[in-house]
């Protein structure tokens, strides 16, 4: 990742100088080109488990209602052990052999087996806001940091990132304003100098704005007409923000 003891220039924005862009990860960098039941069919045939990929979907409906149920009942938070369960929830309903070993081979090859891909004008949103002397960080709402490194190295995006805050890893999820004051923290940046973007309005804007931090809503498609905050509907428009 980037040199996080680089020099800053702080970017005006009213009165108070802006230090650190936080962007989420999916929805504003990248976005997955492939169903997750998909993935999963894809890699236990890498494994040599011939199931068909209805089957799986199935099985993987019914682990996501498991984890809904689960969340709900105990207030569960997404990590990387709560995805070993679904997984292995998953396995358990396609009665495959060594359902424990399985799912850790297949918990292993998720993230490099995942598609995802960047949208078009996120790199250079990114190079001009390096350019002009802010901090990036990633915070969002994903199992692990692990995983989220995985994925922003293989789009060839780590190396823009001082920072990553991964919910799964920290133990707050947005909107909670816990994840948003420990990012503050582990960047080193007052939350009148940060600014958010998201593309969720409950999760990103408002959870965000609750703590100080400026919030920005990037909808691509158009959802939050209705919504009176800052918006734009490509990430390169933020620099009208700077």
């Amino acid at each position: 990742m980037g040199d996080s003891e680089g020099t800053r220039i702080p970017i005006k924005l009213g009165r108070n100088p802006l230090e650190t862009i936080s962007p989420d990860f999916g929805g504003i960098l990248a976005y997955e080109v492939k169903e997750d039941h998909v993935v999963y069919h894809e890699i236990l045939s890498e494994l040599g488990h011939r199931v068909d990929v209805n089957r799986i979907k199935e099985a993987h409906r019914g682990a996501r209602n498991w984890w809904a149920e689960e969340r709900v009942r105990t207030g569960r938070l997404w990590s990387g052990e709560a995805w070993v369960d679904l997984v292995e929830r998953m396995v358990s309903y396609l009665t495959l052999p060594n359902p424990r070993e399985l799912t850790s081979q297949v918990c292993e090859l998720w993230p490099y087996r995942m598609v995802f891909r960047t949208y078009e004008d996120v790199k250079p949103a990114l190079e001009e806001l390096k350019h002009q002397g802010l901090r990036l960080i990633v915070i969002s709402n994903v199992s692990s940091r692990k995983n989220l490194l995985i994925y922003l190295t293989r789009l060839g995006l780590e190396s823009y990132f001082d920072l990553l805050v991964a919910s799964g890893s920290i133990g707050y999820e947005k909107p909670n304003p816990e994840i948003f004051i420990l990012a503050s923290k582990m960047s080193k940046t007052p939350f009148t100098k940060m600014m958010h973007v998201g593309d969720r309005y409950e999760e990103d804007y408002l959870g965000a704005e609750s703590v100080g931090i400026k919030g920005v809503l990037l909808d691509r498609q158009g959802l939050y007409r209705d919504k009176r905050c800052r918006k734009i509907s490509r990430l390169i428009e933020l620099l009208n923000f700077i």
